[in-house]
């Protein structure tokens, strides 16, 4: 088994394999990923900072980096192979931290209120507390932290934390190194916003559906 901070990733992979672990929880029944798919989700325009504009060939040379990584696998059947992530392969974790990682790999730097906010779908944590615990276990890992603070200053109000996972991460706030592609048609635009809608629309419903279950347990 491979460390996980031996492992470096390039801004593609690390916005691949959060896709992908994202995808998972929040769209279970459409997972794992064919490559089209995944392209969707590495550009959705929600839950994505910086929104990119991954090409096939982004993506399809991402999976192979991660495949090489033994952080996806490729598994075949039906009309189109699929891709799910390995990571508990390399990397063992509890909801919380699996949740954590989720939302650094695919928004930046972020606040400990902001993790707490948007890994909602994925994990509700019961206090701020918990979630700076979760990422305390990140810092001091064993073998190497997979998350550093970056504290207050140079315009930044509050600390925040960013995964070390790739050296856009632990240099700074992700940057993509493509420069955003020419402007969709509007028939490109229309599609496109279809199949987010609907993507947004089946994560709200798995949500409503996690939310209603936990309620009726807790009765």
């Amino acid at each position: 088994m491979q460390h996980f901070p031996e492992i470096q990733l390039t801004f593609q992979e690390a916005r691949v394999l959060g896709c992908l672990l994202e995808k998972e929880i929040l769209t279970p029944g459409s997972y794992p990923l064919t490559h089209n798919s995944l392209l969707i989700a590495c550009n959705q325009s929600s839950s994505r900072d910086p929104i990119t504009h991954f090409t096939g060939e982004e993506v399809a040379e991402a999976l192979r980096g991660l495949s090489e990584k033994y952080l996806v696998e490729k598994t075949l059947g039906g009309r189109a192979p699929k891709f799910e992530h390995c990571l508990h392969d390399v990397l063992s974790m509890q909801p919380s931290e699996r949740a954590v990682l989720t939302v650094l790999l695919l928004r930046g730097p972020q606040s400990a209120g902001e993790i707490r906010q948007r890994t909602d779908r994925l994990h509700t944590f019961s206090s701020l507390d918990e979630v700076e615990e979760t990422l305390t276990w990140f810092i001091e890992y064993p073998h190497g932290p997979l998350v550093r603070r970056i504290p207050v200053g140079e315009g930044r109000r509050v600390e925040t934390f960013a995964h070390l996972l790739s050296p856009a991460a632990a240099d700074g706030p992700f940057v993509t190194s493509a420069p955003p592609a020419a402007a969709d048609t509007p028939a490109e635009n229309d599609w496109r916003a279809a199949i987010e809608a609907r993507l947004a629309s089946l994560e709200s419903e798995i949500a409503g559906l996690k939310a209603s279950q936990t309620r009726d347990s807790s009765l």
